[in-house]
């Protein structure tokens, strides 16, 4: 395995570790991973904005949308500031990047799922 698919691999289970850690409710995870793969990347992002799931962190906290701006590293895509809006927006633009990037999120939430469940017992 290269170098850069294993550090893509070990980002991808960081991000679904810390998103298992820090939602409130766990079905959110497997329900924002149905929006995904049901309805697109950008119904994602409404969906997920629209969730109230702070645990231990500020109000403005959303760890479906924080931790995953590493991945978004991986596209050609900038993210500017906190302005998710406009990255998902403008990641549809380049069809390599957004079927990319909904792979690795998909990898991230379902790496999320069995965190989840794993830490219920």
């Amino acid at each position: 395995m290269s170098s850069s698919k294993q550090q893509l691999e070990s980002t991808i289970c960081g991000v679904g570790s810390s998103i298992a850690e820090n939602v409130a409710q766990k079905n959110d995870i497997e329900k924002a991973l149905g929006v995904l793969c049901n309805d697109g990347v950008y119904a994602y992002y409404v969906f997920v904005k629209s969730l109230k799931t702070r645990k231990n962190k500020s109000q403005d906290y959303n760890p479906f949308l924080k931790n995953i701006e590493i991945l978004m590293q991986f596209t050609h895509t900038e993210l500017n500031g906190d302005n998710y809006q406009d990255y998902f927006r403008n990641l549809s633009r380049d069809i390599n990047d957004l079927l990319f990037f909904k792979e690795i999120l998909e990898q991230a939430l379902t790496y999320a799922r069995y965190h989840a469940k794993a830490s219920d017992h």
